[in-house]
């Protein structure tokens, strides 16, 4: 079975921006981005995300550069999705690639009957902070010591309708 394609975008520079499903065959540079961006998922854990929810986990792919980004998304409760993971490979930040994962995501929440999301984000990252922000985000808790490292996470949440997707780039 070829992997369900979202959205097909051309980016500054004339690249084209695919989002699709993941695939086995895409853990490697997954698991790459991942540890770029000081995620704590395991390649055991995005496996098991994957069998469980196969349609919640898309990666995002840039002309011949293949995969440079991926998020992986639940259902927390019927009502309540949660942004399990989300990366982009430093060399494509600030393209609009986050915002596009993003968008696709709550289009999949949305389908699955979801009316609001929420995530957790590292209390030091700015840029994430500032993104989801744009995109309709905002606090709603703090946990100590979230991280295996001891940083605090900083929850946060928004609804979730079609009018509430945003086109900023990140």
């Amino acid at each position: 079975m070829l992997p369900r394609v979202f959205v097909v975008k051309a980016l500054h520079g004339g690249e084209l921006l695919r989002i699709r499903n993941f695939e086995p065959k895409d853990l490697d540079r997954v698991m790459k981005i991942s540890r770029e961006g000081n995620l704590e998922g395991t390649s055991a854990i995005y496996l098991e995300v994957y069998e469980m929810c196969p349609e919640g986990f898309l990666v995002a792919e840039v002309g011949s550069y293949g995969v440079v980004g991926f998020v992986v998304v639940l259902l927390s409760t019927p009502a309540e999705g949660r942004i399990f993971a989300i990366a982009v490979d430093r060399d494509f930040r600030e393209r609009g690639i986050a915002t596009e994962l993003l968008n696709a995501a709550f289009d999949i929440l949305m389908s699955w009957g979801a009316k609001s999301v929420r995530l957790e984000v590292r209390v030091n990252n700015y840029v994430a902070r500032r993104l989801y922000r744009k995109l309709g985000f905002s606090d709603f808790g703090y946990v100590p010591a979230y991280y295996s490292d001891g940083e605090a996470a900083i929850l946060m949440r928004k609804p979730l309708s079609d009018k509430a997707k945003s086109s900023m780039r990140a």
